[in-house]
């Protein structure tokens, strides 16, 4: 029912919104399926680039989960020319982007993509994306409301000692970084990865959509990804002596991933390859979508995966957000922009515990709750489940700009709040026990279409920095 009535929802803001859009005078030349809302005012047009050009930057990261890393990002941009009919109109005709990322606790990302809005000038978009990503200590709290519970430790780790609630996380690992002793002659025991897993992915994704009556895309898309699971259990690990101190060997305990299984909880705790069909219609009136002022994305699509196509597992995700951009003082302060999200997503079916976690949009994939792209004072998908809702804002002000080696830069102040949560079930849903982050950012957009993102986020649990390319939504 509540997909139904957003799709409905849609139409109708649609027929209201688009009157004035086709009642503008068009130029001859410019194709059909642009909208004159996406035209570039003239201090963008003067200062976009013609043909190809590069952006990126060395990538430096420090997080207590993945520890501290070393990469890069570049975008590879093609713009075409300004007697080009559609040049006034887009962020770029071609973007290529690579991502090479790795750190000293075996966390490695890397990726190629490229993106080709109105393809050939045509209606049509295409995308493609390829990657491999490998990780030592993905995170996992439980499915659903389990993993809404807050951390709590036992002092130096230790059965019937003083317990600590509503704890942070570094004083959480602090005190399970404690071995166990189960008794005299008998080794000691750790379980500094309870909450931890190791995962690797291998994927391709391919999508398109064509764009219908200048702000309706309908598209359509598929991912075939090789996943793999590997537990600590069992593992030989260091851990500190209650009593000492001092590291001694230990062997890790059985992990809250086993645990669950065990109990029925969770499927999926090898892997298994995972092949998706997806389909989505979108009412998208950005006005430029690297880096939007005004505008609004509304957005239904399905994620179905199936046995058919060599799934080892057979589920469907429903995800619909809402994005609004809007300047309250256009003519007083034209550089004052209030970004907006929410988003609700619900999976069922033969669902592997990680995919809990993935999140896909017609902008492109993301986790689900902790980390830079939902909630972020708290860590990489801290919080997941068969029901996920969030909603984020930013005030963006563009507080100056400058050019550089020919070069164009701007540089925008940005606080935010971030407020999410997860259910079981989506009767379940209400307006209570969210999680809540906060935090100020930095934005310098690198000739219009590359934006750097420097964010500093805290919440109950942690205080986190995050360095990356492009807007958080």
């Amino acid at each position: 029912m509540f997909f139904r009535n957003l799709v409905s929802a849609l139409v109708a803001l649609s027929t209201w919104i688009t009157i004035p859009i086709f009642a503008e005078e068009r130029k001859s030349d410019v194709p059909e399926w642009l909208g004159e809302f996406k035209k570039l005012d003239e201090k963008e047009l003067t200062n976009k680039k013609e043909g190809w050009y590069a952006t990126g930057l060395p990538l430096f990261g420090n997080d207590a989960v993945n520890g501290s890393g070393l990469g890069v990002l570049a975008n590879i941009f093609y713009n075409g020319t300004k007697s080009d009919s559609s040049f006034k109109y887009t962020p770029y005709e071609h973007l290529f982007n690579v991502g090479v990322y790795r750190t000293n606790r075996g966390t490695q990302n890397n990726y190629l993509a490229w993106d080709a809005p109105y393809f050939a000038d045509t209606a049509y978009r295409l995308r493609a994306y390829f990657g491999h990503d490998a990780s030592l200590y993905n995170q996992y709290f439980g499915v659903g409301t389990e993993s809404l519970q807050p951390l709590y430790f036992k002092d130096r780790n230790a059965d019937g000692s003083r317990i600590t609630r509503n704890a942070t996380y570094s004083d959480f690992e602090n005190a399970n970084s404690y071995a166990r002793n189960r008794g005299p002659g008998r080794e000691f025991t750790s379980n500094q990865h309870y909450h931890d897993y190791q995962f690797e992915t291998t994927y391709g994704q391919f999508a398109a959509d064509k764009t219908i009556f200048q702000v309706f895309r309908v598209w359509g898309g598929v991912e075939f990804s090789k996943n793999s699971v590997r537990r600590y259990d069992g593992t030989s690990t260091n851990a500190r002596d209650p009593l000492t101190n001092i590291k001694v060997p230990a062997i890790e305990d059985y992990s809250k991933i086993t645990e669950d299984a065990n109990s029925g909880k969770i499927i999926g705790i090898n892997g298994g390859n995972l092949n998706y069909v997806r389909a989505g219609i979108a009412y998208d009136t950005r006005d430029y979508e690297p880096d939007p002022d005004r505008g609004w994305l509304i957005e239904y699509n399905i994620n179905k995966a199936e046995r058919t196509i060599g799934s080892d597992f057979n589920y469907i995700r429903h995800f619909a957000q809402v994005k609004n951009f809007y300047q309250p003082f256009p003519k007083l302060f034209e550089e004052f922009v209030i970004a907006q999200r929410a988003a609700l997503t619900k999976i069922e079916g033969d669902v592997p515990f990680f995919e809990y976690r993935y999140l896909f949009s017609i902008d492109g994939p993301f986790g689900a709750l902790g980390g830079q792209n939902t909630l972020r004072g708290y860590r990489q998908e801290r919080f997941f489940g068969p029901v996920i809702g969030f909603y984020n804002i930013e005030l963006r002000y563009r507080v100056g700009s400058f050019s550089l080696w020919d070069q164009f830069f701007q540089f925008s102040i940005v606080p935010f709040y971030d407020v999410g949560r997860v259910w079981d079930k989506l009767r379940d849903v209400n307006a209570v026990g969210y999680k809540h982050a906060r935090g100020l950012g930095l934005r310098l957009i690198w000739d219009q279409a590359t934006v750097i993102l420097f964010d500093y986020a805290y919440s109950r649990e942690d205080q986190l920095f995050y360095l990356d390319i492009g807007h958080t939504f």
